[in-house]
C-alpha cells in the first residue's frame, strides 16, 4: 500500500515543492496536507466529536483543547461534550475555564469519579483554578460548579443517545476508564442500548492516543498503562464497525514545544491559561505535543498523517508491562500513525504554535519586538509597563532558580548586546526583585518553604555549584552576586517574611584572576559579560562577609565553597573561608592586568569585547603608581575600540 503526499513550503520568497512517495513501513516521511487536501477539508460538515481527556498533569492536553477551541471558530468541529477522565474536580474546572475562555462556555462536561487512583501528576496545574487578580477575584471566569457535573460515562450515554448513527467521533487522549465505563453500562434513562451497542451503532471513529509498534517494542503507553484493567475492557469490547485510529507516543516524541516558546508565543497577551501554567508552574518536564496528533487527524482528516497498514490491535493486560500488540489484515478496524521525520515534526509543531498566537484579549504592549536602543533609565522606562509579561517569560524557563544574569537576555529587543551589560543594570533589577517576589509566592503556596542562596564574586562558578550541589528540590534557589552584605541581608529578610522558614548560603570562592577568564569565556558564549572595573569591586566587597551573615543570622547553615583555579566544587569548613582574602594588593593587580593584556594580544578578545571585558579600569580604587602603566594602555584600547562605534 503506497500513499503520496505533497507539502508545499514557502522559505526566503521560494516556493518548494516535494512530493514522496512512501511504503507503509516507512520510519520517517515528511508530510503535510496537500491543495486538494486542503479544498476537501474546507467543503466537509462539521465534525462532530466528543474530547475525552485527563486533564491535571500533562500540557499537550491543554494545548489539544485551545486547538479544538479555534476548530468549533472555524467551523470544522461540532463539539458535542468534553469527558474529563482523571478525577478531582479542579480538573473539570481547568476545562470550564478554557471553555468560558475561548468563548465557549456551555459545552457539556462530564468527570470521571471513579477512576484511576492517584495517578502520577506531572504538573499540577490544576491550580490555576484557585489564581487571583490584583483584586483577589478569580484570575479566570468560570462557568459551571464542578460538583453538579454528571459522571462522564453518563454523559457519553447521553450525547451518543442524542447522536444520529455513525455520526460521532471520539477523540480519546487520556485514561480509558470513562469509556470503559460506558462499555459496562447498561440501558438507563437515556437508551434502551448497553454502552457497548451505543458505541456501535453511534460511533463512527476513535483517535486515540497509545501504543507504541515500534519493531521489538509493544509496550502500550503511559496513559493505557495507568488504567490498564480498564482499558483492557475497552480494546477488548470495541465493536469491530467502529474505526480505531492509535498514535503512538513516538509520534509526538519530535514535537518539543519548549517553554520559552510557548510565553513567547503568548508575549502578546495579558491573561491566558496556558500563560498562566507555564508562567507559574515548570513545565520543563519533558512535555511533548502528543495528544494533539490525535486531535489534528481526527479535525484535518488521514491527509495528515502516514497511517499503518489495517490490523487488529490486541491489549495484554500485564499492568506496568502491558503489551498493545498488533496484526496487519485488510478487514481489520485498526490502524496507527507513523512517526514522521524532522521536517513533519516541525510543520506538526508551527502549527500547534499558529494556533496558541491566536488570542482574545491582546496586551496593549510588546516585549518581542525590536525596539530603537533603549539604555539606563530608559530601559528601565520601557520594563515597568512590561514587567509582568517579562516575568512571566523568565519564569517560563527558570525552574526553581533565579538568576540575575539570565535576566539580561529578555532585553535584547531594546539593545542588549552583551558588551553594554552595565547599561541594563538598574532594568534587570527592577525585574529580579519582581521574580523573587513571584518565586517566593510560588515556593511557599507548593509547600517549599526551604532558599538556597547561592553567592559569591561574578564567574566564580556558583552556577556549577548549583548543579553539582543538585539543588532542585529547594523551594528556591537564589543565584546571584550578592558580595554587598546588605543586598544579602535583605535577601533573607524578605524570605522570612515571605514564609520561608529554612534558609541556607552557599558561598562560592574562586580566585581573582579565575574568575576574569570565567567572565569572558562566559562573555563570549553566553552574552554575559562583567566588565573588570565592576568584577575587581564585587570581589573584593565578599571580605568579613561569612562573619557579618554568622552575627546577624546564627541560625542560617553556611556551606562554603572552594572552586579556586576551577578546581572543582569543593566544600571546605567554615574555618578554611575565613581565611579566604578578598585583598586586592599591587601584585594581584598586575597579573589581572597581564591576563587581560595578553588575551588582546592572542585575540581571545578582540572588537566590542573588549571594551564589555574591560569595562572603565581607570577607575579601580587599587590600581597604584606600578600598575598604572598597564590599566592606561588597556584604557587606551578600550577607548580606540568606542571611538570606532561613533
Amino acid at each position: 500500500m503506497k500513499t503520496t503526499f505533497r507539502t508545499a513550503m514557502c522559505m526566503m520568497g521560494v516556493v518548494l515543492v516535494w512530493t514522496l512517495a512512501a511504503c507503509s513501513s516507512s520510519k520517517s516521511v515528511t508530510t503535510a496536507r496537500s491543495r486538494a487536501a486542503v479544498t476537501a477539508t474546507s467543503t466537509r460538515q462539521p465534525v462532530q466529536m466528543i474530547l475525552d481527556s485527563d486533564f491535571g498533569s500533562s500540557t499537550d492536553d491543554l494545548f489539544a483543547l485551545m486547538m479544538l477551541h479555534h476548530y468549533i471558530d472555524e467551523g470544522k468541529v461540532d463539539l458535542k461534550g468534553i469527558i474529563v477522565d482523571r478525577e478531582g474536580e479542579k480538573n473539570a474546572g481547568v476545562v470550564d475555564i478554557f471553555n468560558t475562555y475561548y468563548g465557549h462556555p456551555d459545552i457539556p462536561v462530564g468527570l470521571e469519579r471513579n477512576g484511576v487512583k492517584n495517578p502520577r501528576c506531572f504538573i499540577p496545574y490544576n491550580g490555576i483554578c484557585d489564581m487571583k487578580d490584583k483584586d483577589g477575584l478569580p484570575l479566570f471566569k468560570r462557568t459551571h460548579q464542578a460538583s453538579s457535573l454528571p459522571d462522564g460515562y453518563k454523559l457519553y450515554r447521553k450525547l451518543l443517545a442524542n447522536a444520529d448513527d455513525k455520526s460521532i467521533v471520539i477523540v480519546a487522549i487520556g485514561f480509558a476508564t470513562t469509556l470503559s465505563q460506558l462499555m459496562e453500562s447498561g440501558a438507563d434513562e437515556y437508551s434502551k442500548l448497553t454502552g457497548v451497542d451505543l458505541l456501535d451503532k453511534k460511533v463512527k471513529a476513535i483517535y486515540i492516543q497509545s501504543g507504541r509498534f515500534e519493531a521489538g517494542d509493544s509496550l502500550c503507553g503511559y496513559n493505557m498503562r495507568a488504567a490498564s484493567r480498564q482499558s483492557a475492557i475497552f480494546y477488548n469490547k470495541l465493536p469491530s464497525s467502529v474505526d480505531l485510529v492509535m498514535s503512538p507516543s513516538n509520534v509526538g516524541d519530535g514535537m518539543d514545544y519548549i517553554p520559552r516558546d510557548v510565553l513567547t508565543d503568548l508575549s502578546t497577551v495579558e491573561v491566558n491559561p496556558i500563560k498562566s501554567v507555564y508562567a507559574y508552574y515548570t513545565c520543563d518536564t519533558g512535555q511533548r505535543m502528543w495528544d494533539t496528533n490525535c486531535l489534528v487527524n481526527a479535525v484535518l482528516g488521514d491527509e495528515e498523517y502516514l497511517l499503518s497498514p489495517r490490523g487488529w490491535v490486541t491489549f495484554v493486560d500485564r499492568g506496568e508491562e502491558s503489551l498493545m500488540l498488533f496484526k496487519q489484515d485488510d478487514k481489520g478496524n485498526a490502524r496507527y500513525q507513523l512517526p514522521g521525520d524532522s521536517y513533519f515534526n516541525q510543520n506538526k509543531l508551527m502549527d500547534i504554535r499558529r494556533h496558541n498566537r491566536i488570542n482574545r484579549y491582546p496586551a496593549p504592549l510588546t516585549i518581542e519586538a525590536p525596539q530603537p536602543q533603549l539604555t539606563g533609565s530608559a530601559a528601565t522606562a520601557w520594563v515597568k509597563p512590561r514587567l509582568q509579561q517579562l516575568v512571566d517569560k523568565y519564569m517560563g524557563s527558570a525552574g526553581n532558580t533565579l538568576d540575575p544574569n539570565e535576566m539580561l537576555m529578555l532585553l535584547r529587543p531594546i539593545g542588549y548586546i552583551a558588551s553594554n551589560a552595565a547599561d541594563y543594570t538598574e532594568a534587570v533589577g527592577v525585574i529580579e526583585d519582581a521574580v523573587f517576589d513571584r518565586m517566593l509566592s510560588r515556593a511557599v503556596e507548593l509547600g517549599k518553604k526551604n532558599m538556597v542562596i547561592v553567592t559569591g564574586p561574578p564567574a566564580s562558578g556558583k552556577s556549577t555549584a548549583v548543579r553539582a550541589l543538585k539543588l532542585n528540590g529547594a523551594g528556591l534557589v537564589y543565584d546571584a552576586d550578592l558580595s554587598d552584605a546588605r543586598h544579602l541581608v535583605d535577601v533573607i529578610n524578605k524570605a522570612y517574611a515571605a514564609g520561608m522558614t529554612d534558609v541556607s548560603v552557599v558561598m562560592v570562592y574562586n580566585d581573582l584572576v579565575t574568575c576574569f577568564k570565567n567572565a569572558v569565556n562566559r562573555g563570549k558564549t553566553q552574552w554575559r559579560y562583567t566588565p573588570m572595573d565592576q568584577l575587581v569591586a564585587s570581589w573584593s566587597s565578599n571580605t568579613d562577609n561569612i562573619e557579618l551573615l554568622r552575627s546577624a543570622y546564627p541560625d542560617v547553615t553556611i556551606q562554603p565553597i572552594n572552586c579556586a583555579g576551577n578546581g572543582g566544587v569543593r566544600p571546605v569548613s567554615i574555618e578554611e573561608a575565613l581565611r579566604w582574602s578578598y585583598d586586592v594588593d599591587e601584585q594581584l593587580m598586575a597579573s589581572l592586568l597581564d591576563c587581560a593584556q595578553g588575551m588582546i594580544d592572542d585575540g581571545t578578545l578582540r572588537g566590542t569585547d573588549i571594551p564589555a571585558a574591560i569595562g572603565n579600569v581607570l577607575s579601580i580604587p587599587q590600581l597604584t603608581e606600578a600598575t598604572m602603566p598597564l590599566a592606561q594602555r588597556l584604557d587606551y584600547k578600550v577607548r580606540e575600540i568606542q571611538s570606532q562605534w561613533r
